[in-house]
């Protein structure tokens, strides 16, 4: 098992409700949660799968969620003081939120409603768990195999690169 630089997921849930209080932004409770998957999965992809926080990633129809930090901040974020986050943390949290602080939720949740771990574990079904190491995976490109782009004739035929050297297809004859 994986461990962790931050002792909870809700210690960095309040991290970015905080700098959206400073910037006097209105954080949607989803756009923190894509955020938080943002992070989660980009810290695991800088550094060779580590957990930034311990966290369970489920989905939902609009997206990924942290169940704890969802039902944590339900009714909106705790009164009193955050613990102090490590520097390197702080520093790594900031690029994430400089990243996508200004994107708006609706953007957020159609990009990552477009990422094949999404996509294949909302066909499980709603509160399907997205697995730390497929998370990792996903984000460092170890799974995405390069797309081939299918190019096609004006009638319908698949057409093909041509490579020097490389053995030309067998031509069907019309013979009588």
């Amino acid at each position: 098992m994986t461990s962790s630089i931050i002792f909870s997921a809700i210690d960095v849930a309040l991290w970015f409700a905080e700098q959206a209080r400073k910037e006097d932004m209105y954080l949607q409770p989803q756009k923190l949660q894509r955020i938080l998957y943002i992070a989660y999965g980009s810290y695991a992809a800088m550094h060779h799968g580590r957990k930034l926080m311990p966290a369970t990633f489920i989905v939902d129809d609009t997206g990924p969620i942290e169940p704890n930090v969802y039902r944590m901040l339900e009714l909106g974020a705790p009164k009193g003081d955050r613990p102090p986050l490590p520097p390197e943390v702080e520093h790594f949290l900031s690029n994430i939120w400089r990243k996508y602080c200004h994107h708006n939720t609706e953007y957020l949740n159609e990009q990552i409603q477009n990422h094949k771990i999404y996509r294949e574990a909302i066909k499980r079904g709603v509160n399907e768990e997205i697995p730390h190491r497929v998370i990792a995976r996903f984000f460092t490109g170890q799974d995405q195999k390069k797309l081939e782009k299918t190019v096609t004739a004006p009638d319908g035929r698949k057409l093909a690169k041509w490579l020097p050297g490389a053995k030309a297809a067998a031509k069907p004859t019309n013979r009588k």
